[in-house]
C-alpha cells in the first residue's frame, strides 16, 4: 500500500469506523468521503503526514474539532490530517501558563485547568470545539470582555511548516508568523500542534438569562445597544443578545459576570426595566459550572445554551460585525427577517465586544475587528433534508439585507457564499497576511476553500 509510510492511526474507506471518522459536526456535509484519514498521535506523525502528502501530491486538509462551518477540514478523495489525539493539557500554576495540544476540546480544557488550579483561558462556549481552530481565527466567548480573545492569551505556538519541519512562533522568534497565526485563520501557514497560553484565576461567577415576548424585539435591541456600549459596560460582563424567529416567540439576553450576584444586579438594571420581562434568572455558581451551563450540559439548555439550537446539528450560519449602533432601519430589517423564516429554529445573536478585546490595536494581531461593538451570527437549523435549501437561502438573504449596517465577517464562522471573503475576514491586515503567507508557504502547500493560497 502506498500509504505504508504514514504513521499514526490510518483509516481507509473500507476500514471499520471509517464512517464515524469522516463525519463532520455539521450534518449538512455527511456526503464527503476522504480517501484516507490519519489520526496523528504525535508531532512526528504530523510531520510525516505533511511530507507524505507533498511527496505523493495528494491534496489534504487539517482537522482538529470537526467544527468548520463549511467543512473545510475534510475533502473528497484526499487526505485528512487529524490532530484530535494530540490533546494534552498541562497547567503550570507557578508560571501561570498552560501547554495545550491542538486537538484538545474546549470542555476538556476548561475542566482540566479548573481541576489543576482554578484557572482558565478565554475561549468559546461549545463543548466539543477544538482549541486549534478556535484560537487561530480569534476566539470569542463569555469571558472575552475581561480576558480578551483566545489569541490574546497565547504566548507561543508550535507549528509544522510546509516542509514538514517543526517551527516555534512567539513574540521573540518568528514574530511575523506569530502575528499571522493570531487571527489569520486555521491552516493557512502550517499545522499548529501545541499552544502555550497565559492562564487567568477564576472562582465564583454569576450568570444571567432574561427573556421577553417577541413583540418587544425593537425595544430590547435599543436598550441592549445603549447598555452594552463598549466603552461604558463593566468589562467583567460579556453579554449575548439572541433574537429568535417570530415562530419561536421570544428574545433573550444571557451573559456571564466575573463577580457576585449582588454586584451584578444594579449593573443590569436597564435590562430589567424593559417591560414584559417573561423570565429572569440570575445564578451565582463556580466558573466551571457556568461553562457547563452555557455549553448546554447543565439544567435547562434551552435557557442557557450560548450557541446554536439544542439537539439540532444540521445548520447554515454566517456572520458580520456591528461597528455602529444599529439604526431604526436596521432594527426593522432584523424584525422583518425574523418574522418570515422557513422554520422556527432561525435566529441571530449579537456577542458584546469592547473591554479587553478593544484594548488591542487592530494591527497588533491578524484579527482586525477589534473596534466592533459586537459580532453577529445569523443562524438556521433544520432536521428534514428537504428544508435545507430554504434555510440556506434565508440566511444568505438576511446577511445581505444587513450589509448596509454591518462590516466584514468572522473567519471562524466561515461562509462559502461571501464573495469578498478576504477583505471581510481580514480587513486591512490582508496585505500583511499575504506577505507572511508567501514567506512561509511559497509553494501553496496548505490549500482549502477561502484559504490564502487561493489569492496567491
Amino acid at each position: 500500500m502506498y500509504w505504508d509510510t504514514l504513521t499514526g492511526r490510518v483509516i481507509a474507506p473500507w476500514d471499520p469506523g471509517y464512517d464515524d471518522a469522516r463525519l463532520d459536526y455539521n450534518a449538512r456535509f455527511d456526503d464527503i468521503h476522504p480517501g484516507l484519514i490519519v489520526f496523528c498521535q504525535t508531532v512526528q506523525d504530523v510531520e510525516e503526514a505533511v511530507r507524505w502528502a507533498r511527496r505523493h501530491r495528494i491534496p489534504f486538509r487539517i482537522r482538529s474539532g470537526r467544527h468548520s462551518y463549511e467543512a473545510y477540514s475534510i475533502l473528497n478523495r484526499g487526505l485528512v490530517i487529524d490532530v484530535s489525539a494530540i490533546n494534552h493539557i498541562d497547567s503550570d500554576p507557578d508560571e501561570g501558563t498552560a501547554r495545550i495540544g491542538a486537538g484538545a476540546q474546549l470542555l476538556d480544557v476548561y475542566q482540566t485547568l479548573w481541576d489543576q488550579g482554578r484557572v482558565t483561558i478565554p475561549g468559546g462556549s461549545c463543548a466539543t470545539v477544538g482549541i486549534a481552530g478556535l484560537t487561530l481565527g480569534g476566539g470569542f466567548g463569555l469571558v472575552s470582555r475581561q480576558f480578551g480573545l483566545t489569541i490574546d492569551a497565547v504566548e507561543s505556538m508550535q507549528m509544522i511548516d510546509a516542509r514538514g519541519r517543526r517551527v516555534d512562533a512567539a513574540a521573540e522568534v518568528h514574530d511575523d508568523l506569530f502575528w499571522a497565526l493570531r487571527g489569520g485563520g486555521a491552516n493557512n501557514f502550517g499545522v499548529v500542534t501545541e499552544f502555550t497560553f497565559r492562564t487567568f484565576p477564576v472562582g465564583l461567577v454569576t450568570i444571567f438569562s432574561l427573556q421577553w415576548p417577541w413583540r418587544r424585539l425593537p425595544q430590547v435591541v435599543r436598550t441592549f445597544q445603549a447598555w452594552s456600549d463598549p466603552d461604558d459596560l463593566d468589562r467583567r460582563i460579556t453579554p449575548i443578545l439572541t433574537l429568535q424567529s417570530q415562530k419561536a416567540g421570544h428574545v433573550s439576553i444571557i451573559g456571564e459576570f466575573l463577580g457576585l450576584a449582588k454586584e451584578l444586579e444594579p449593573l443590569i438594571a436597564p435590562l430589567l426595566a424593559i417591560p414584559d420581562l417573561m423570565a429572569e434568572n440570575i445564578q451565582e455558581m463556580t466558573y466551571i459550572e457556568a461553562v457547563r451551563r452555557f455549553a448546554g450540559l447543565g439544567a435547562d439548555p434551552h435557557r442557557w445554551l450560548a450557541h446554536g439550537v439544542p439537539d439540532q446539528d444540521t445548520f447554515k450560519n454566517t456572520s458580520a460585525y456591528a461597528y455602529r449602533t444599529l439604526s431604526e432601519s436596521a432594527i426593522r430589517t432584523l424584525e422583518d427577517a425574523l418574522s418570515e423564516t422557513p422554520g422556527p429554529s432561525c435566529l441571530v445573536q449579537f456577542g458584546g465586544f469592547g473591554g479587553t478585546i478593544g484594548d488591542v490595536a487592530p494591527e497588533d494581531t491578524a484579527f482586525s475587528h477589534r473596534r466592533a461593538r459586537s459580532e453577529i451570527q445569523y443562524q438556521a437549523y433544520w432536521s428534514d433534508p428537504s428544508e435545507g435549501p430554504a434555510h440556506i437561502r434565508w440566511v444568505e438573504q438576511f446577511r445581505r439585507a444587513m450589509l448596509p449596517h454591518t462590516v466584514g465577517a468572522y473567519v471562524n464562522y466561515c461562509d462559502a457564499s461571501i464573495r469578498n471573503w478576504p477583505e471581510a475576514y481580514y480587513g486591512r491586515n490582508l496585505h500583511r497576511l499575504m506577505h507572511t503567507k508567501r514567506r512561509w508557504d511559497p509553494g501553496k502547500v496548505f490549500r482549502f476553500p477561502q484559504g490564502l493560497s487561493e489569492l496567491c
